[in-house]
C-alpha cells in the first residue's frame, strides 16, 4: 500500500491545524508601571513607547489599573490617542503625562487596540544611588493572548544581606474578566522546593507584586542564592514578570515569564479500530486507540472523504468494496500514522418471498401478479408497479415462486427468463409450482420480460401472445 501521498497531505493538514491561530489582535499589557517612592530616596517613573508597525493610523485606548486604589480603572487623558502609520509615540513618566496622576501609584496598563502594536516600557529610578542619576530597566509589553495558565520565571535571586547580592520582585497580572487563582512554587536550581504559596485571588485586571520574594523566603531570610526559579499554575491565564535588583547599586534587570515546552511528550503511536461487519448505508465507527495522548487527529476513509477531529468518528459508505483508510494522530511530541483496509460487504440478508400467480378469467386472458405483501408497497426492494411488473434490487436474495390455482386447470410455461436459469420448456400446473432462489447482481440490471410458452394458457393464439410479465432489476 503506497501511503506516501496520503501521509504527505495528512501531515500538511495536521500542521495547519496545529498552527492555526485567531486573526484578531489582542490588547497589549505592561504588567507593571510606577510613579512612586522607594528606599534610599528612590523615585520610580515608568516611560512608555508605543509603535505602530502598520501603514495606516492606529487608534489606542489606554487604561491604568491603580493597585493602591484596589485596582480601580483610570482612563487616559484624553481617553484615546492615534499613532500615525509607521510611527512611535512617547510618554515619559506615563502615569503623570498620560493619566494625570501624582506620585504614589503603581499597577498595570492595558493598551486596547484592534491592530498590531509594539509597546516598550522602562522603569527608571530618577534618584539612583542617591546622586540624582537615572537607572532603570526595559520591560516589553506583553500581548494579552500570551497570558499563561502555567509558566516559569528563571534566574531569580535572593540575598540574606540587604547591602550586597540581589533581591527579586515578582509581579502577577490578570488581564481577563474572571478572578484568577494562582499557586506558585519557588525552587533552587536543583529543583529543591523553597516554598509553595497560593496567592490571594487576582480579580479581573488585578495585580499582585511580591517584593524581595518575601512570600517564599524565610523571615528573617537566611537564603543567599542567585540560581532560583519560580513556577506557577493558574485557573485563568495570567501575565507575570520579575525584576532582579543589585542590592549595592540598585541596578535592575527584568525576567519575563516563559511557557515550558512540552519536552516530556512523546509522539503518538497511532492505532485505531473499526466497528465489525460494516455494510453499505450503515454508519461505521472509527475509534482512536493511539498511545501518548494525541491532541490532533485526522481521518481518511478511503473514499475521498476525511475528518479533521474526533477520537471517535462515524462514517457511512455508499457501496460495498475495500477501502484503504488511514489515521494520523499528533501532539507536541510529533505525529504518528496507521493504515487499515476496511472491507464493506452486503451483509447476510434474509430472502424475500415473491409469489407470482398465473390466472385466467373466462378463458380469455390471464395475468402474472405479485401477491406477497412486500410487493404491493414498501420496502422498495420488492415492489409491484403493476399487476405484471415486479421490481427487484441488486444484492437482495429472493425466493420467487410461480403458481396457478387448481380452478384454472391450465398448464403455463415461463419463457424469456434465461437470466434466472429458467428453460423454455419449464411449466407450472395447479399441482406443480415453479421455484427459483435468486440474488440479482449488477450485471443483471434491466427489464426482463417473460411470457407463457404453452398454448393452453389461452383459448386463442392472439390472447396467448399478449400474456407477458416483467421483472425489473434495479441497482
Amino acid at each position: 500500500m503506497n501511503l506516501v501521498p496520503l501521509v504527505t497531505s495528512a501531515l500538511a493538514a495536521l500542521a495547519a491545524l496545529a498552527l492555526a491561530a485567531p486573526s484578531a489582535f489582542a490588547d497589549v499589557v505592561v504588567p507593571s508601571s510606577a510613579f512612586s517612592n522607594g528606599q534610599n530616596n528612590a523615585e520610580f517613573h515608568s516611560d512608555v513607547r508605543v509603535f505602530n508597525p502598520t501603514n495606516s493610523p492606529v487608534l489606542v485606548t489606554p487604561v491604568f489599573y491603580n493597585q493602591p486604589a484596589g485596582g480601580a480603572a483610570v482612563p487616559s487623558v484624553p481617553s484615546t490617542f492615534t499613532i500615525p502609520a509607521r510611527s512611535q509615540v512617547q510618554f515619559d513618566n506615563v502615569l503623570a503625562s498620560l493619566f494625570g496622576l501624582t506620585a504614589g501609584v503603581f499597577g498595570p496598563i492595558r493598551f486596547g487596540t484592534s491592530a498590531p502594536i509594539i509597546v516598550s516600557s522602562s522603569v527608571n529610578n530618577v534618584h539612583s544611588c542617591g546622586a540624582s542619576a537615572v537607572s532603570g530597566q526595559w520591560l516589553p509589553g506583553i500581548d494579552q493572548s500570551e497570558a499563561l495558565k502555567a509558566g516559569t520565571l528563571v534566574q531569580l535571586a535572593a540575598s540574606a544581606d540587604g547591602a550586597s547580592g540581589y533581591r527579586s520582585n515578582v509581579v502577577f497580572m490578570n488581564p481577563g474578566d474572571q478572578a484568577a487563582n494562582v499557586t506558585t512554587s519557588l525552587r533552587r536550581g536543583d529543583g529543591t522546593l523553597v516554598a509553595t504559596v497560593t496567592l490571594d485571588p487576582l480579580p479581573a485586571n488585578g495585580f499582585k507584586q511580591v517584593g524581595t520574594l518575601s512570600a517564599w523566603l524565610p523571615s528573617p531570610n537566611t537564603i543567599t542564592d542567585t540560581n532560583l526559579w519560580l513556577e506557577f499554575n493558574s485557573d485563568q491565564p495570567v501575565l507575570s514578570f520579575a525584576s532582579v535588583i543589585n542590592n549595592a547599586s540598585g541596578d535592575p534587570f527584568a525576567i519575563v515569564m516563559t511557557a515550558e515546552p512540552n519536552v516530556s511528550a512523546s509522539a503518538p503511536v497511532a492505532s485505531y479500530t473499526v466497528s465489525a461487519n460494516p455494510t453499505p448505508g450503515q454508519p461505521v465507527t472509527f475509534t482512536d486507540t493511539s498511545s501518548n495522548a494525541p491532541t490532533v487527529q485526522l481521518w481518511s476513509f478511503g473514499d475521498g472523504t476525511t475528518a479533521t477531529s474526533g477520537a471517535s468518528v462515524a462514517h457511512t459508505y455508499g457501496a460495498a468494496g475495500t477501502y484503504k483508510t488511514a489515521h494520523f494522530a499528533g501532539n507536541a511530541g510529533g505525529t504518528g500514522a496507521a493504515a487499515m483496509d476496511v472491507v464493506v460487504v452486503i451483509g447476510t440478508v434474509a430472502p424475500i418471498t415473491v409469489t407470482i400467480s398465473a390466472n385466467t378469467f373466462g378463458g380469455e386472458c390471464w395475468t402474472f401478479s405479485c401477491l406477497d405483501g412486500p410487493c404491493s408497497g414498501p420496502p422498495s426492494y420488492c415492489k409491484a408497479t403493476s399487476n405484471n411488473n415486479v421490481n427487484l434490487r441488486v444484492g437482495q436474495p429472493y425466493v420467487i415462486t410461480w403458481t396457478t390455482p387448481a380452478s384454472e386447470n391450465k398448464t403455463h410455461g415461463i419463457g424469456g427468463l434465461a437470466v434466472l436459469g429458467i428453460a423454455q420448456n419449464d411449466v407450472i400446473t395447479s399441482n406443480r409450482p415453479y421455484v427459483v432462489n435468486f440474488t440479482p447482481t449488477a450485471s443483471m440490471v434491466g427489464v426482463h420480460t417473460y411470457a407463457c410458452t404453452v398454448t393452453m394458457c389461452a383459448p386463442a393464439q392472439n390472447v396467448h401472445d399478449a400474456m407477458t410479465g416483467t421483472l425489473t432489476i434495479v441497482p
